[in-house]
């Protein structure tokens, strides 16, 4: 039987949640450790920033609702996108039975063979939210394809960061891209600057 993620820690128990809608547009920064600089990229929710760091020669380009990711191989494509929920939603058998009808509905028509490999339990949590990922794989134009989703629910919005690519570079995208969402952070709201006192 699977074991449930667990809906003890509600979202504000431990940590602030964000309620509002990821902007995806991406603003280009950068980390500083050691005197390395490492590129980032800067979203927004609620006032936030968020910083992401893309894998390694992989290109992007961003729009409000879709971050797009496009790897240094052919037929393969990513993405980092969002739904709006209702409310907070527990990874319970009801929603990861949705979530598998969202991977399988994701998979091109016209494909053969499609079905679902693998789920796994929070492998990157996003936010110090838990998370849960579904693995398809299909056969499209005589080629074998996976398609791997992850999905994690921030209060009133639920983060999808789903991979395509050919069976053969599998491997080495999904390790590429699971990588870059643990460094997925929100930073704190810079602090308003208090009005100056009036001098006597």
């Amino acid at each position: 039987m699977r074991t449930l993620l667990s809906t003890a820690i509600s979202c504000g128990a431990l940590l602030r949640c964000a309620a509002g809608p990821i902007d995806f547009t991406p603003a280009t920064g950068k980390r500083v450790l050691e005197n390395v600089e490492f590129p980032q990229l800067v979203f927004h929710q609620d006032g936030r920033p968020i910083t992401y760091e893309q894998p390694r020669n992989w290109t992007f380009t961003g729009a409000s609702a879709e971050l797009k990711l496009t790897p240094n191989v052919a037929q393969a494509q990513a993405s980092i996108e969002q739904v709006s929920l209702a409310g907070p939603q527990p990874f319970d058998e009801a929603a990861i039975a949705a979530l598998r009808l969202v991977v399988l509905g994701s998979i091109p028509s016209g494909a053969k063979d499609a079905k679902i490999v693998s789920e796994e339990q929070n492998p990157v949590p996003i936010n110090r939210q838990p998370s849960y990922a579904i693995t398809a794989d299909y056969s499209f134009f005589d080629q074998d394809y996976v398609i791997s989703m992850l999905f994690a629910n921030l209060g009133e919005t639920q983060v999808r960061a789903r991979l395509v690519t050919r069976k053969a570079d599998f491997d080495k995208l999904q390790r590429a891209f699971r990588g870059s969402l643990f460094s997925l952070h929100w930073e704190e709201k810079a602090a308003a600057a208090s009005p100056p006192h009036a001098s006597n």
